[in-house]
């Protein structure tokens, strides 16, 4: 029984620093995003004003 309870809460601290992990992508994938945006944004405004 504390053999399965060890192997419980290693399996959880694994999937805690996955999830962490996973986090962090996906904040860094968001930024990369917003930044693509942002230029678009730009680009956009400035075929506009030089149209």
């Amino acid at each position: 029984m504390r053999e399965d309870m060890v192997r419980v809460l290693d399996q959880r601290d694994i999937l805690v620093k996955e999830n962490e992990k996973l986090q962090q992508q996906l904040e860094e994938e968001r930024q990369k995003v917003a930044a693509l945006e942002e230029k678009l944004q730009q680009d956009q405004l400035l075929s506009k004003s030089g149209a």
